[in-house]
């Protein structure tokens, strides 16, 4: 376990799926706890977002099997880089993530804290000699006890922009694609209220959250095309999953191919991707 800290915030980062394992702002930690019901904190998302229908993709003339997110947060990473206030993580492809996933990469993340922001910067590299195909995300659980502590019980979620895409599910698979205007603020429960239904709310083009206080309020910024909304139980929710996606599960009718599959990303032989994702804590607004 490796840990940054300023005058602000406290990571701690394990090895072990480069995931944090607090996020603590003011002392208070707003980072879900990794107990039931869902027992992860904050994976990483990578080669794929989501769910593949039947499990499987198909690329070449061969078929590949792997489980919902992708393997990335399963594996071992290796710190390449670390002070007080940054930390760099690496994994790189092995045996056993060719046999799920035929490209040759290099994954780097790395977490930075900068006055008041945590900064989170992820780097892909293609290191074969063919076009690589991936997606890529984040999956940050925000403890609603932590929450309330630090911001209050009264929070309000606030989208910007609001005229967006927004990405209906059944609930696995992408059923559909509407323009839609979200409103100008919600409250948590109504937030709740429409994952009772929906499981999962994925937006095209909002990117930026704020869970806003009438004091306080943290925001979330990222450069990824899309940002989705989960709860494992939203009828007794205890937590808030904020997820910047590069990338979209199976569409219900697909024909399983790795390139025709929803805005997979294409890099080329020894190119390489960057995104970045901001968790900004404001104070007095």
């Amino acid at each position: 376990m490796y840990k940054i800290q300023n005058e602000i915030f406290c990571l701690s980062v394990s090895e072990f799926g480069a995931e944090p394992e607090k996020i603590i702002i003011k002392d208070v930690n707003v980072l879900w706890n990794g107990n039931e019901p869902w027992q992860e904190k904050s994976p990483l998302l990578f080669p794929i977002i989501g769910n593949l229908k039947d499990g499987y993709f198909k690329y070449g003339k061969q078929n590949y099997f792997m489980k919902t997110h992708g393997f990335l947060k399963d594996q071992q990473f290796q710190v390449v880089n670390h002070k007080d206030n940054s930390i760099t993580l690496k994994s790189t492809y092995t045996e056993q993530t060719l046999a799920q996933y035929p490209f040759l990469y290099e994954f780097y993340i790395t977490y930075s804290l900068i006055d008041h922001q945590i900064k989170i910067s992820i780097e892909v590299c293609n290191l074969g000699e063919k076009e690589m195909l991936f997606s890529v995300g984040l999956h940050p659980g925000f403890d609603y006890n932590g929450l309330r502590t630090l911001l209050g019980d009264n929070i309000e979620i606030l989208f910007s922009p609001t005229q967006v895409n927004s990405i209906l599910f059944n609930p696995n698979f992408v059923k559909k694609i509407e323009n839609i205007t979200l409103p100008n603020s919600l409250n948590l429960a109504s937030l709740s209220l429409e994952l009772l239904s929906k499981k999962t709310i994925c937006y095209q083009g909002v990117n930026q959250i704020d869970l806003k206080s009438q004091t306080n309020s943290l925001r979330i910024k990222h450069s990824m095309p899309f940002i989705s909304l989960w709860q494992s139980t939203p009828e007794n929710p205890q937590f808030l999953c904020i997820e910047p996606w590069y990338g979209l599960p199976d569409k219900c009718r697909t024909n399983h191919r790795l390139e025709d599959k929803l805005h997979i990303q294409k890099l080329k032989s020894n190119e390489s991707f960057k995104t970045e994702i901001i968790i900004e804590y404001i104070e007095g607004v």
